[in-house]
């Protein structure tokens, strides 16, 4: 994309218009106004501005609202100091030649092709640094510098700097590409070449339908063989390798027949060409080679992408701010001990757990416990690692190591350690067991019947075993499911491991979490209120505005901030209320004990009810109903009418009405941990396959239990341990597509699988009847991958799951 008219970006958004000319939202209270623009909040002016400094305002017309919104973001200079840290640079960066280094940050701000398009154009705004990449789909950006020039700290500023705040972790992928992958290339490479030229080589001997001159004959084959000798021992090695291991272990998977047929055709091939008796059958085993070997680079490929099994350690900063000697150093989360004094912000995760060394303050578990409500905590109180403070700042003393908190007893619970067998394991051990001994059965029996013949009873042996390689029957699962992960994940559904498809068709239980599952994140609520009149309700608005809670929080975003008193004097109590002045009237918000000893009008706790006063009027009250994902009431629909539907909720059981309208009597509320686990197991204990699907860390030990883990996230960058598959927030609506998306996986492999068993028949029938030839071989083995191929591919491919979002 090339955009270089700077004039056009004035025509295409006015300097006076009514939105932030950075982020396109709603300019209200503290918007920034001036030559450049108007701009809601300074950190997007402040954005704008470097953008416009270095030539880049182009990025503006990439798309109609592209930045991120600066109102709210991280100031602190310090955030990042722990990256100057030798040890912290080691584990984040990779080296590459004696000055040049390589980085990879989660980015979740990135959302769009102008964002790409910016990222990608980080050496404009640092000369450190050589180029960058941008990958919309796991929100990272790659980062290759020179360590002399630029520092990593100096780079996670600038990013953030540019509105893009990078996630710094300790575990972010700054591996290299895998080893592996390069030699499956390195593989891929020599078989597509040996094939090639081995195919070269035959033609002549097919065409001409008779033996060519002696000469060229043993050139051919002489050719043929140097050829196929690095195809046999380095890019079929790792069939060789596999059946070996599976023979020790005295299993049989189809490693073993296509083992056995590689061996057998090489063999032959060398046998007929020394002894004069053929041209042997290299051409098709360099292609079969060849053909499964794009088989596992597909199945490969379909992995990139997404990034699981995260550990306790990716959800906490890389470092926190520790009181030593008067002042505040940043700490990395690994060196905290007991008796550590932390200070932390508003929105920061508590690392450890820890005391409230003093004062008051509150603290969301929603992460943990999927409570929505902050808890109010006070001097001397515990505070659990996995909270995230609200309101002010807290100062903590550290009780135990990061290792020992009750978070990290969660994250390493023994169900994470189960070992989990996909539903294809077993199916591809069955058939590899039946399909091995089947062709050497066929095989023998076919060398009793050719006896005393013994050339033709050797010949018929070793063809039975050439054409009963598995070649079609082996691409047929990494083709059908690769192609189903690819197709899903474009879908916004990522798969763990292309296994898990077959998974997803099995499943006849379907249960879901609440917060953060099936309804929307906290910004999103509709809120009820009565008792009280507008001018009165928009005062409450002002002061609610003055709060953090997630409560108060909806009440303000529900009334339009232009309508909005000033309010002075505001005192909040941590978990309680709030009250202050607006306009000169004293408005009191919050529980019914709160306002009732505030303003000393009795007030009736009524579970859900918040409760708000002005001045001396009698209190009113309003509810917050966090809204439903959208579609999600069809989806359920749907999903009842095929699956069990059950929902199990750690939040408290307000609003049950619309609940049990979607799932009957199977509604849990107040579920611990340990109480969705049990619910999960008393499923599978009648037999049925479940589907779990939550977003928090108090669903992790289901996500593990259940036969299909399915994680919730609105930024895919944050994904809870043992799931299998990731959906994002906006397309969880799609879920029953996607479910019947893969019993159509499940009908193509079953489907792939009889064209493959009828290949082999057609080619035993002439087998086993001493007719096969090697044109026969040329011809039907190719054949047989490509039907496969086309079979998986496309079918897979016709009509994809479409969400919501679509």
């Amino acid at each position: 994309m090339t955009v270089t008219a700077a004039s056009s970006l004035d025509t295409a958004w006015p300097v006076d218009a009514t939105g932030c000319r950075h982020c396109g939202d709603p300019c209200r209270d503290g918007a920034v106004r001036g030559d450049r623009g108007t701009f809601c909040c300074p950190g997007c002016e402040s954005v704008f501005t470097l953008l416009d400094q270095h030539g880049m305002t182009a990025f503006y017309a990439c798309d109609v609202r592209p930045g991120v919104s600066q109102r709210g973001a991280g100031r602190d200079p310090d955030r990042f100091a722990v990256l100057d840290e030798p040890d912290v640079t080691a584990r984040l960066v990779r080296t590459r030649g004696a000055d040049r280094a390589l980085v990879t940050f989660p980015v979740p701000a990135l959302h769009c092709a102008s964002c790409l398009w910016l990222l990608e154009r980080l050496w404009r705004f640092d000369a450190g640094i050589l180029r960058s990449e941008a990958n919309l789909v796991t929100r990272t950006v790659r980062i290759e510098f020179r360590a002399q020039v630029t520092s990593l700290r100096a780079i996670a500023e600038r990013l953030a700097a540019l509105g893009y705040e990078p996630v710094v972790e300790a575990e972010a992928d700054a591996a290299p590409a895998p080893v592996t992958r390069r030699r499956l290339y390195l593989r891929l490479g020599v078989a597509g070449f040996a094939f090639g030229n081995v195919m070269l080589f035959s033609i002549p001997r097919y065409a001409n339908g008779a033996p060519l001159d002696p000469g060229f004959q043993r050139l051919f084959d002489g050719l043929n063989l140097a050829f196929a000798l690095p195809v046999l021992l380095y890019s079929a090695s790792d069939w060789f390798r596999a059946a070996w291991a599976a023979t020790r272990a005295r299993a049989v998977t189809l490693d073993v027949p296509v083992a056995l047929g590689l061996v057998v055709l090489f063999g032959r091939s060398v046998f007929d060409i020394v002894t004069g008796t053929g041209e042997g059958f290299l051409d098709s085993f360099t292609g079969l080679v060849f053909f499964l070997l794009i088989g596992r680079l597909f199945q490969e490929k379909a992995f990139e992408g997404i990034a699981f099994d995260r550990t306790v350690r990716s959800f906490f900063p890389l470092s926190v701010r520790v009181e030593r000697g008067g002042a505040l150093v940043p700490t990395r989360v690994e060196a905290l001990r007991p008796g550590d004094v932390l200070v932390l912000r508003p929105r920061e995760v508590v690392p450890a757990d820890a005391v409230l060394a003093e004062g008051t303050g509150a603290v969301d578990y929603a992460f943990v416990t999927g409570e929505q409500a902050p808890v109010s905590v006070a001097a001397g109180a515990m505070v659990q690692a996995g909270g995230r403070v609200v309101g002010h700042a807290l100062k903590l003393v550290v009780s135990r190591p990061v290792s020992q908190s009750r978070l990290a007893a969660l994250w390493t619970d023994p169900v994470f350690a189960e070992p989990r067998t996909p539903a294809l394991t077993p199916l591809l051990a069955r058939v590899g067991w039946w399909f091995t001994v089947g062709a050497i059965g066929l095989a023998a029996a076919g060398a009793v019947a050719w006896w005393p013949d013994a050339g033709m009873s050797v010949q018929v042996a070793t063809a039975v075993l050439i054409v009963a390689c598995p070649c079609a029957l082996t691409l047929a699962a990494p083709l059908t499911l690769g192609t189903a992960m690819g197709v899903l994940g474009r879908a916004g559904v990522y798969l763990k491991q292309p296994a898990v498809a077959l998974d997803l068709a099995r499943v006849r239980v379907v249960t879901f979490d609440k917060t953060g599952t099936l309804t929307t994140p906290a910004a999103g609520a509709d809120v009820s209120r009565g008792g009280l009149d507008a001018e009165a309700w928009t005062r409450v608005a002002g002061l609610a505005a003055e709060s953090v809670h997630p409560v108060s929080r909806a009440l303000a975003d529900a009334t339009p901030a232009d309508r909005r008193s000033r309010v002075t004097d505001v005192e909040e109590v941590a978990g309680e209320g709030l009250t202050g002045l607006v306009d000169g009237h004293r408005v009191v918000l919050g529980t019914a004990a709160f306002v009732a000893a505030r303003t000393g009008h009795p007030v009736a706790a009524d579970p859900g009810r918040t409760w708000a006063a002005v001045g001396e009027a009698r209190p009113g009250w309003f509810t917050v109903t966090v809204r439903e994902r959208a579609g999600m009431r069809a989806a359920v629909a749907r999903l009842g009418r095929r699956f069990e539907t059950w929902l199990l909720s750690g939040d408290h059981a307000t609003d049950t009405g619309r609940w049990r309208e979607l799932f009957g009597e199977r509604v849990r509320f107040r579920q611990s941990p340990s109480d969705k686990l049990a619910a999960i197991r008393a499923r599978q204990a009648t037999g049925a396959p479940v589907l779990m699907v939550g977003d928090g860390l108090n669903d992790a030990g289901a996500l593990a239990a259940a036969d299909v883990g399915v994680a919730v996230s609105d930024e895919t960058a944050c994904v809870v341990p043992a799931c299998d598959a990731i959906v994002r927030g906006d397309q969880l609506a799609a879920l029953p597509d996607v479910l019947a998306y893969a019993r159509r996986a499940r009908v193509v492999l079953g489907l792939c699988f009889a064209v493959s068993v009828a290949y082999n028949v057609f080619g035993l029938t002439f087998a086993l009847a001493g007719r096969l030839t090697p044109l026969g071989t040329a011809v039907l083995m190719p054949a047989s991958s490509l039907t496969v191929i086309a079979l998986a591919v496309g079918l897979m491919r016709a009509r994809p799951p479409r969400g919501p979002s679509a």
